[in-house]
C-alpha cells in the first residue's frame, strides 16, 4: 500500500507559538528566500488479528518536505492591495536507494501558492469557505510527478494526501516548553504541543495523536513533529465498542536543514 492511502489531508493553519486552537506547517514569515528542509520517516503496521502471523511490518518509506519563500508582491485581496508572500512545499517520499528517495510516478508532489502576509497571525481572519487557522491562498499550483502545474481552485491550501500528517485539531495542549527536539540546525528552544482528533463514520474510525514542537528559531515556526494514526473498522450496525483496529501509521520528521538562497523549482504563474 503507497502511504497516505486513506490519510487525512493536512492544511496550512497560522497559529500561535503557546497552547493553540489550530495549527500547521507555517506560523511564522521569515525573510524572503528563507528555506527549511524536514526529514523523517513513514511507518506502517497491518494489524491482523485473525491470521497466524498477526501484525504485518511494512518497510517504512522516507520522507523529505522542504519549505520555502521564493518571492514576494503585492496582490488583491478582500477588496485590497496587500503584501504576500509565494510559499512553495515540496514532498519527496519513497524508499531510499543509493542515497536518494526513489519517488516512482505519484512520490514527488509540489505546491506553490500565494498567500497573504497578514493570514499568518494569532488572529488569522476568518472568511467564508476558509476556517479559523486556514492560511487563505489567492492563486496556486500543484505538481505530481513530471506532470504538468494543475492551478489550485480551494480557498485554503490542502496538501493531498501525504504522509505528513497534520489536520485541523480544535485544541492543543502545552506538554513542555524550552525543550531541544533535537534538529539538525543546532540547539533549538521549543514548546511541546500535543493534540488528538478523531473520524468516526458507522463503519469505520481514525484516531489521530499529534505532536508539534514549535520554536521562533526555527524558518517559518516549526522544529519537528510526529503524529500516529489508528484506523479501526466494524460492521455498520455493530455497537461503537466493537471497532477493531487494522492498521497504524507513524510518522515522525524534524528540520535537518536551512537556508537563505531558496529557488522556486515550478513555474508558476
Amino acid at each position: 500500500m503507497r502511504p497516505g492511502i486513506w490519510l487525512l489531508g493536512i492544511l496550512l493553519a497560522g497559529g500561535l507559538l503557546s497552547p493553540v486552537e489550530a495549527q500547521g506547517l507555517i506560523l511564522q514569515l521569515p525573510p524572503d528566500g528563507t528555506w527549511v528542509r524536514y526529514e523523517g520517516t513513514y511507518t506502517q503496521t497491518e494489524i491482523r488479528p485473525d491470521t497466524a502471523l498477526g501484525k504485518l511490518e511494512i518497510p517504512p518509506w522516507v520522507e523529505h518536505v522542504t519549505i520555502k519563500s521564493v518571492g514576494s508582491e503585492m496582490a488583491d485581496y478582500r477588496g485590497a492591495s496587500v503584501p504576500c508572500r509565494w510559499i512553495e512545499i515540496k514532498v519527496e517520499r519513497g524508499r531510499e536507494s543509493e542515497g536518494a528517495i526513489a519517488v516512482g510516478k505519484t512520490g514527488l508532489e509540489i505546491y506553490k501558492v500565494l498567500i497573504p502576509e497578514a493570514s499568518v497571525t494569532e488572529n488569522p481572519v476568518v472568511e467564508e469557505g476558509v476556517p479559523v487557522g486556514f492560511v487563505p491562498i489567492i492563486k496556486g499550483a500543484r505538481v505530481v510527478g513530471t506532470g504538468e502545474p494543475v492551478p489550485l481552485t480551494e480557498p485554503a491550501l490542502k496538501l493531498y494526501p501525504l504522509a505528513l500528517l497534520f489536520t485541523y485539531c480544535r485544541t492543543m495542549t502545552t506538554e513542555e516548553e524550552n525543550v531541544d527536539p533535537g534538529t539538525g540546525l543546532g540547539p533549538v528552544s521549543a514548546t511541546l504541543l500535543s493534540g488528538t482528533t478523531t473520524l468516526e463514520r458507522p463503519n469505520s474510525r481514525t484516531e489521530m495523536t499529534t505532536k508539534v514542537w514549535v520554536s521562533p528559531d526555527v524558518p517559518f515556526g516549526v522544529a519537528a513533529w510526529s503524529a500516529q494514526i489508528i484506523r479501526s473498522i466494524k460492521d455498520a450496525q455493530e455497537a461503537r465498542d466493537a471497532f477493531k483496529p487494522v492498521t497504524q501509521v507513524d510518522v515522525e520528521l524534524k528540520a535537518r536543514g536551512k537556508g537563505d538562497n531558496a529557488q522556486s523549482e515550478l513555474n508558476f504563474p
